[in-house]
């Protein structure tokens, strides 16, 4: 393989893997104690093609410290049981498919 296209795969590659990155602005954790899954329901569910098993729950994507969690069925009140990890940031729930859970600067 040319040492050109050898280079390009590379740049190709670090820009991917350097997009799937969290900032520590935008990152959360779970508060001490909780869960994100729901026992009651069997814990935590990937999302499928077709969304979600309940109508109370939405394909999220959150945003740990160490990296994006896959596509998973949370309620829409995720932000309860997550903490931001920079100090006055708030959690907020982006829409899309996955939809993205992850903080932000909150507005005055």
């Amino acid at each position: 393989m040319p040492w050109r296209t050898r280079g390009l795969l590379g740049a190709v590659a670090l820009v991917g893997l350097t997009a799937c990155g969290v900032s520590q602005d935008e990152a959360v954790r779970l508060k001490e104690g909780v869960t994100l899954g729901d026992p009651a329901r069997g814990g935590l569910q990937s999302c499928t093609t077709f969304g979600c098993t309940y109508a109370d729950e939405a394909c999220l994507q959150v945003f740990f410290e160490y990296g994006r969690s896959p596509a998973l069925c949370l309620t829409l009140d995720v932000c309860e049981r997550l903490e931001c990890e920079q100090e006055g940031q708030r959690c907020a729930i982006f829409d899309g498919f996955p939809g993205q859970v992850k903080c932000i600067e909150p507005r005055d």
